[in-house]
């Protein structure tokens, strides 16, 4: 179990190589291994919220990974009550598409600016990590087991149509 004397040791450890290094950036993989020593999810909760802090106060921008439990199909959203101390959450997420597992990516949350909420491919390769095109033909994507989909044809208007409106 990590203890209060085991965070403080982690925390001036991790604040002597970031000075030492200049990191303005600093990626913990992943807060899910974390949490297997933290006795309770409010503990855990707290853990987060104290390296959170600690990095900001040192303008160090965290970078923390989580795993859901499932692989496909709805899952909350980190299983530790912790996406409230998070500034900007991305779901990575395999979809089952035509038979083969493809990648989704999603921005869900940007605190302080507008962002978009479309579903879109997403590739890693030797080249890095590409986010594609948007998932148009698919509804279901974050299910893990999309449909296809097409968008329903409106009916005209009588405007369009060129028929002229009745009069009563």
């Amino acid at each position: 179990m990590i203890s209060a004397d085991d965070l403080r040791v982690f925390l001036e450890v991790a604040r002597r190589q970031i000075e030492r290094l200049g990191a303005r950036n600093a990626v913990l993989d992943s807060l899910t291994s974390m949490s297997l020593g933290v006795p309770s999810q409010r503990r855990f909760r707290e853990l987060v919220y104290a390296l959170t802090k600690h990095f900001r106060a040192a303008g160090v921008t965290p970078l923390m990974t989580m795993e859901v439990a499932e692989l496909l199909g709805a899952a909350q959203l980190t299983g530790h009550g912790v996406s409230s101390t998070a500034d900007n959450l991305i779901l990575l997420r395999y979809v089952e598409v035509e038979g083969h597992l493809e990648r989704a990516v999603s921005v869900l949350k940007a605190r302080g600016t507008g962002h978009l909420t479309e579903l879109r491919r997403f590739r890693i390769d030797g080249r890095g990590a590409h986010v594609g095109e948007r998932f148009t033909d698919l509804r279901g994507v974050l299910t893990g087991v999309p449909q296809p989909w097409q968008p329903a044809e409106r009916p005209a208007s009588p405007r369009s149509s060129g028929a002229k409106p009745r009069g009563r």
